[in-house]
């Protein structure tokens, strides 16, 4: 939104997020790789300096080339963090607390995400009012809220980094080993729901400031209402999983988004739109804790970080190559006109999810019998 606020096009923003994604797809099988040999630990404290430091270099900057390379020096950052969060969190869990483990790491990153969202606006407001220029007013809220990136360091740095007898080396020579059948057909999941979040997600706020004509501090209130719901919906997963399975509830909150993303497409007042937003963000990620479950469990321990980062590195590319086609449409045809490639894009996603995983659900509930 800030990059919308100075002056560039929906294509630009959506060509400056589609890089960061990018960028995150190509340094995260290194990431994982440098990670194995320098320690977890060292390898996330590199990764959050880099976020830092990208998230305050673009909103420093109106130079479009120096937006650029701040945006690939986030994405390398995002990519250690989103490459060994679940192999960490499966392996400091048990198999009867794993949902839960990572119901509440999810959650809890979403609380952040959601209180993240509602000050942004509530700043970019007050701030405006002094500065009385709303880009300003925008930036001078992002540096605060970007900064914080640097006080995540403190907890982080309080964890023991691990023996080196406890690293794990990861070679390139590794990835031929791990495109199992199974794992194809994920990757192939993950790429039709990552290009069709990066058609719409990242452009939420400019739909909703410029579609609707709204106030920031309002763009925040609604975005962080679609937080909340995805609090919720992350604590009441592992609920969901122990009825039905994680296969099912997986297919089951998926398709049940896609009524909710239509209602957001369709120009409507903002009492609706915050309702569509609140049921289609819970309904949609609170999926995402069964299925950090689902890909780890299908394969062994020493491939998990491997396997992590390659699906790091298809999802991020799809959502780049959504993020262009999204800024696109929403520059040259609508700004709904993009809901209705995402909604085609869930649909075969999950069905492709489906057929090839549905034999787990009724594995588990054949042992638990």
């Amino acid at each position: 939104m800030y990059i919308k606020e100075i002056g560039y096009s929906e294509t630009i923003v959506g060509g400056l997020l589609s890089l960061r994604r990018i960028s995150v797809a190509f340094s995260a099988i290194i990431m994982a790789m440098l990670a194995g040999r320098f320690g977890r630990r060292n390898a996330l404290v590199f990764g959050l300096i880099l976020m830092g430091i990208g998230a305050i270099g673009i909103i420093s900057f109106k130079s479009l080339e120096i937006m650029k390379c701040m945006s690939i020096i986030f994405g390398i950052g995002q990519s250690t963090l989103m490459t060994f969060e679940a192999p960490f969190l499966y392996s400091k869990s048990t198999e009867e607390t794993r949902v839960h483990a990572f119901s509440a790491s999810f959650s809890a990153r979403n609380a952040a995400f959601m209180i993240g969202a509602f000050g942004t606006g509530l700043l970019a407001d007050f701030l405006t009012t002094y500065v009385k220029i709303d880009c300003l007013g925008i930036r001078y809220a992002l540096y605060i809220v970007s900064a914080m990136t640097f006080v995540a360091l403190i907890p982080l740095m309080m964890i023991e980094q691990e023996g080196h007898g406890d690293r794990l080396v990861i070679n390139l020579e590794d990835i031929p080993k791990v495109l199992n059948k199974k794992l194809i057909t994920f990757l192939i999941y993950t790429g039709f729901i990552g290009f069709g979040a990066g058609m719409v997600v990242p452009f939420f706020g400019v739909y909703l400031r410029y579609s609707l004509s709204i106030a920031d501090s309002t763009v925040g209130l609604i975005l962080a209402i679609a937080q909340m719901g995805t609090v919720v919906g992350g604590l009441t997963v592992p609920l969901l999983a122990k009825r039905f399975g994680k296969v099912d509830t997986i297919t089951l909150v998926q398709m049940g988004s896609i009524p909710f993303l239509i209602l957001i497409g369709v120009p409507m007042n903002i009492v609706l739109v915050t309702i569509a937003f609140f049921f289609r963000s819970s309904l949609m990620n609170m999926a995402q804790p069964l299925i950090q479950n689902v890909y780890m469990e299908i394969v062994d321990e020493q491939q998990r970080p491997l396997v992590s980062s390659l699906r790091s590195t298809v999802s991020n590319l799809a959502r780049a190559g959504g993020i262009m086609l999204g800024g696109y449409m929403m520059a040259n045809v609508s700004y709904g006109s993009p809901y209705v490639v995402t909604i085609l894009c869930y649909i075969i996603g999950t069905i492709v999810f489906r057929r090839f995983f549905s034999h787990r659900d009724k594995r588990e509930t054949s042992c638990n019998v």
